[in-house]
């Protein structure tokens, strides 16, 4: 693949991510309220789990070319994931006078990116 077709294809997957991010959103609060940032811990854990999942492939089974993960890894999940969304609703809960709400999130939001990160590498067959 040449660099032109490289970089357009990993513009083109952060484009599909950032759809993907605001579909979750809203679905999330549509389903859960707005009470709590539902849609971003989501996208945060599924993005987690997929990371697994495609670094696992492309380690262990050799399925998914350097290419390929990069276009997914920095693309399609770049633009799926929401880091800053995440530390910015955590610091919108702290001020709102919700510290143990916020508490709950910063650690809930690590625990279950890293075990989903986990889970993506054990069911890819990796580590």
């Amino acid at each position: 693949m040449n660099h032109l077709t490289h970089f357009l294809l990993l513009g083109l997957a952060g484009a599909a991510g950032t759809l993907l991010r605001a579909g979750c959103t809203t679905l999330a609060t549509r389903l859960f309220g707005v009470g709590f940032p539902w849609g971003t811990l989501a996208m945060n854990v599924l993005g987690s789990l997929l990371f697994g999942l495609i670094v696992g492939l492309a380690r262990t089974r050799g399925t998914i070319g350097v290419s390929a993960e990069t276009i997914l890894l920095v693309g399609l999940l770049g633009g799926f994931t929401t880091f800053s969304s995440y530390a910015f609703q955590s610091v919108e809960l702290l001020e709102g006078g919700r510290p143990l709400t916020a508490v709950a999130y910063v650690i809930g939001t690590n625990i279950a990116a890293l075990a989903a990160v986990w889970a993506g590498l054990r069911i890819a067959g990796g580590q």
